[in-house]
């Protein structure tokens, strides 16, 4: 007797269940995702070569882009991602954070177009980038935080840096030294990112005071130092780029990650579990037969 009633509430739960899922119902859980304005340096020196990606010769900036492109794929849906530049004193928001995903193929093709030649000036006001990329970030309706990626090469290195008007740490975030702690020269590309020769110091910090011209090739390496001093200034945490691996791990301890409720669509469960209420019966009938 309980068998038969068996047979007949199973197939009229999955019926109910099926009509269940066709309204596509969702639950609400709580899911680590990242909230990030991503803002790159996109000044000379990051054309620096002091990178390798299968044993060959890499940039800076592209290093950082591939770097990226794997964190990216690895993110979790949800995360939302926005994506800046920086060069001279201030930044250029490409766009505000969008739901990683859903928009995943417009972030990668704009990540991959980034280029040195979309800087609107030679100088590069380290600080003032920084302070100005909080600033603006933080008139964002979605408040995200922000991961910095520079080599910290400030040019003319005379530059008076100024003061930080925001509280510390009031926007969570990341600034990422970019290059190598050994000096290297810095390319001289034509508009076609063709290599005509190195910057040198008398091109990149011109004439001092005393008339004198500096000569030899302007030399470059991450400012750690520095950058690590802007981290403490505005509470941000530093992490000096190695690889995709490393970089994640500093995004997942810098404050970013943080649990978000979602809604997550349950219909297919719904689904799965009335196909094994219909089946079920059947099964259990060829278990208990008798042979």
């Amino acid at each position: 007797m309980i068998y038969r009633d068996y047979r007949l509430w199973c197939p009229a739960v999955a019926i109910a269940l099926l009509t269940w899922a066709l309204f596509n119902p969702q639950v609400k859980l709580q899911q680590d995702t990242y909230n990030m304005m991503l803002v790159i340096d996109i000044t000379q020196s990051m054309n620096a070569q002091d990178y390798h990606v299968d044993n060959k010769p890499a940039d800076r900036l592209s290093y950082v882009k591939a770097a990226l492109k794997e964190v990216l794929a690895g993110l979790p849906c949800d995360s939302k991602i926005g994506l800046g530049v920086f060069s001279t004193k201030n930044i250029f928001l490409l766009f505000e954070p969008l739901e990683l995903c859903a928009h995943y193929a417009a972030i990668d093709e704009s990540l991959a177009k980034i280029d040195w030649r979309m800087a609107w000036a030679a100088d590069s006001h380290i600080a003032r980038g920084l302070y100005t990329s909080l600033s603006d970030i933080q008139k964002l309706e979605s408040k995200p935080g922000l991961v910095f990626f520079t080599d910290g090469q400030q040019t003319p290195k005379s530059a008076k840096e100024p003061f930080f008007q925001m509280e510390a740490g009031k926007i969570p975030g990341l600034i990422v030294g970019t290059g190598n702690l050994e000096t290297v020269p810095i390319p001289k590309l034509d508009n076609q990112n063709q290599q005509i020769g190195f910057w040198q110091q008398s091109e990149a910090e011109g004439r001092r005071k005393s008339n004198k011209v500096s000569s030899g090739n302007y030399l470059t390496a991450v400012q750690e130092p520095y950058l690590q001093r802007l981290a403490v200034i505005t509470g941000l945490s530093y992490h000096h780029l190695e690889d995709a691996d490393k970089l994640l791990s500093a995004l997942k301890s810098s404050g970013l990650l943080q649990k978000q409720p979602i809604n997550y669509p349950i219909a297919g469960f719904l689904a799965a579990l009335s196909l094994l209420l219909l089946i079920s019966p059947y099964v259990v009938n060829r278990l208990t037969k008798k042979p």
